[in-house]
């Protein structure tokens, strides 16, 4: 199990705790415990820690919502990009400023080796010189490599940043409404494994969707949260599904959790008492 499922897992326990008083563990991870039902089964059950407590089981699925395509291997890929430029562009910077750097994802996510390297050759010789005339914050220089336009800027002078440079992920123009149709197709995707909880005759299990929204947007992903809901689930998720959260994250941490449905009630909008912010966390062993 990644990290960052193991985090928001960890993060709706402690949801759980200050909406329902009640402490929870992870009982099991169902498909680590069998790896030939991957992608089967949900990602954890979890138990009341006090064995005679009335509470039942949950079962929890969890998924990650891009903002558009590929989008974490963009940012992956610019992390890395960003090292490398960091390092051959050091001492040649103008050390009164600091500077951004952006490239669109149709340029970056698709690069292999050689493409990179060819890539951060030309940058780091393009940077130093485009810098230079960069005075004023915001001035911004632009250019084209592979027919995608490049934007180099002047962030304006901050002392422990002067001198180095950073890149800036940028999204697509329809970003927002693909990241509406994601929601939807990851509830559409999720909603039968935890649909099969429901149904074991021999326990009583609640069911928890938790969608952990990558993005680098607001948390809500738009106006009216029910049209997210896809029309052929839409009676299951009412009456089957007891909990729905939509985490932010960065870095793989849960920055805010926001209870967007609570057994019966769906919320059109997130009531502040709905709304948690988390300190950083060990993740569940």
């Amino acid at each position: 199990m990644k990290i960052n499922e193991k985090n928001a897992i960890n993060a709706f326990i402690e949801i759980l705790q200050k909406i329902k008083d009640v402490e929870y563990k992870v009982e099991y991870f169902p498909e680590e415990e069998n790896k030939n039902t991957q992608g089967q089964k949900v990602d954890a059950i979890l138990a009341p820690k006090d064995k005679d407590a009335q509470s039942p089981k949950i079962a929890v699925e969890h998924t990650t919502i891009e903002a558009h395509e590929e989008q974490i291997a963009y940012v992956n890929q610019l992390c890395g990009i960003e090292k490398e430029l960091k390092q051959r562009c050091q001492g040649r910077l103008p050390i009164d400023h600091c500077f951004g750097l952006s490239a669109p994802p149709s340029l970056i996510v698709g690069m292999n080796k050689n493409n990179r390297d060819q890539f951060v050759e030309e940058m780091a010789g393009w940077i130093p010189d485009a810098a230079k005339s960069l005075t004023k914050r915001d001035q911004r220089s632009l250019r084209l490599y592979n027919k995608h336009e490049v934007m180099l800027w002047c962030d304006g002078s901050f002392s422990e940043l002067n001198g180095t440079i950073g890149f800036m992920a940028t999204r697509p123009k329809e970003a927002d409404k693909e990241r509406q149709v994601r929601f939807r197709r990851a509830i559409e995707e999720k909603l039968p494994k935890l649909l099969k909880y429901k149904e074991k005759e021999e326990e009583r299990y609640l069911t928890a969707l938790l969608l952990e929204d990558v993005s680098f947007s607001h948390s809500n992903p738009g106006n009216n949260l029910k049209e997210l809901i896809p029309d052929k689930y839409h009676s299951e998720f009412q009456s089957k599904i007891d909990y729905v959260v939509i985490f932010v994250s960065n870095e793989k941490k849960m920055i805010v959790g926001n209870v967007w449905k609570e057994e019966f009630r769906l919320y059109e909008d997130i009531p502040d008492n709905r709304r948690f912010s988390f300190r950083q966390k060990k993740p569940i062993e």
